[in-house]
């Protein structure tokens, strides 16, 4: 079962790096690849009131059925 696991981890590697256009691997080199990329702030108002409603609406059921509710 390792092999085949260890096979399809090659492949998919291979697969990879062939779609990205890397060089092929050279035994005693590592490739290095960095790259930053700028996701955001966190939440938006709009975002962050609609989080905050859904968190206190979990929160209301969790006491409800930790007290047995209907």
């Amino acid at each position: 079962m390792d092999a085949l696991r260890d096979a399809r981890r090659s492949w998919r590697a291979e697969q990879a790096r062939t779609h990205a256009g890397l060089p092929e691997p050279e035994p005693d080199t590592t490739l290095v690849i960095g790259h930053w990329d700028y996701l955001g702030t966190g939440y938006s108002p709009g975002a962050a009131l609609l989080a905050a409603h859904v968190w206190h609406r979990r929160e209301l059921e969790r006491q409800f059925v930790a007290e047995e509710g209907c």
